[in-house]
């Protein structure tokens, strides 16, 4: 399940409430908690308390002075989140029973950890990174971060030189050597044998993560790392260009930007059938289907568009959509989806099979519900 921070959605709307999300620019952060203050005042509600850590960390912003772009607090009676976000999280002031999911799942879309390896002649490390932040973690000890800490019983003889062992002895030798490997080819295969290294320390560092993984060097370079590398979510094309020449942060927008522009890999993939599934009551298009099913526990996989929006109440004992009362049956059937254990997502339209604006896949149809 997709993580914010150290928490799971599934956690996060398993707190108990009330909970309040926020999502704001620094500047209407005051307005926005005189908002909830007020709100909980109409609803009989000790806010104080509540709203204390809130309050601290508006002013802990304030100190720091640090320009920002928009702010996103999560709070509930057991729990605070304070974290900077995209000018995709849509703004929102709102207090209730459960923390907003679509702005849960937006967040954590944003979120998800990637990996950056900067593959260098004069050190290798790798980063920890989210759209916001970027740090580098320990390179695994016992595995050499430049070309030159290879041991030089580590280099593979061929990679040297080539013997033959026929003829007489020259000068003592038992042997004449020959040169047929070029510079170049020399260069390279000392290169391989040094990113074989390397990609064992990624496995040893990432611990099976299946995070992406964005490789970094000047293209030569990337070309023969490519050719050793087993990391199976290795992100393509890579970035071209030696990672000590980059300022501080180019890595990381180039990065971002290469992850942005292709739609979740594992998303895409459990769509890439979905049409042929639709008739056989395991997947569907269609909002009031994908509502009961989701009430039933039945929703494996929930994908809709960010502006998706369908007005209504479930009535669970008819289990049939009502127009009385309305509220975001979407969000409603993604809350429902998650608490389950099924996966939600939001997803561009260009992802989405035939455009449509919500489809779920079902872990079983109606019938064996019945």
């Amino acid at each position: 399940m997709t993580a914010i921070g150290s928490e799971s959605i599934r956690d996060l709307l398993s707190k108990a409430g009330p909970c309040i999300t926020i999502v704001s620019s620094e500047a209407k952060l005051p307005d926005a908690i005189k908002s909830v203050r007020k709100v909980l005042h109409e609803r009989g509600k000790q806010h104080e308390a509540l709203l204390a850590p809130v309050l601290k960390a508006e002013q802990g912003l304030a100190v720091e002075g640090k320009k920002r772009g928009a702010i996103a607090i999560l709070r509930s009676p057991e729990f605070i989140r304070v974290l900077p976000v995209g000018s995709e999280v849509e703004e929102l002031v709102k207090v209730g029973d459960r923390f907003d999911v679509r702005t849960l799942l937006a967040i954590s879309a944003t979120e998800t950890t990637f990996h950056i390896l900067a593959l260098s002649q004069k050190r290798t490390r790798i980063l920890e990174c989210t759209q916001h932040s970027c740090r580098e973690i320990p390179f695994p000890a016992d595995f050499p971060e430049s070309p030159a800490d290879l041991k030089q019983t580590d280099q593979p003889d061929h990679d040297l030189e080539n013997r033959s062992s026929s003829g007489p002895d020259v000068g003592g030798m038992k042997g004449v050597m020959f040169g047929t490997t070029t510079d170049r080819e020399k260069k390279d295969q000392y290169l391989l044998h040094f990113f074989s290294s390397v990609d064992k320390a990624v496995h040893v560092a990432l611990r099976d993560r299946t995070s992406p993984l964005v490789a970094v060097a000047v293209e030569s370079e990337l070309a023969l790392y490519r050719r050793v590398n087993t990391y199976p979510n290795l992100v393509e094309p890579g970035i071209h260009g030696s990672p000590d020449g980059m300022e501080g942060g180019e890595v990381h927008r180039r990065a971002l930007e290469l992850l942005q522009s292709r739609p979740a890999p594992a998303a895409v993939e459990v769509l890439s059938d979905f049409d042929k599934k639709v008739g056989t009551g395991h997947a569907s298009a269609h909002i009031q289907e994908i509502v009961a099913a989701a009430f039933d526990g039945r929703v494996s996989h929930l994908y809709f568009q960010e502006n998706a929006r369908y007005e209504g109440t479930f009535d669970t004992m008819r289990q049939r959509v009502k127009h009385s009362d309305p509220d975001d049956l979407i969000e409603e059937a993604a809350y429902q989806t998650i608490v389950h254990g099924g996966e939600s997502r939001i997803m561009p339209g260009s992802a989405m099979p035939n455009g449509v604006a919500v489809c779920a896949l079902f872990r079983y149809g109606a019938t064996h519900a019945a």
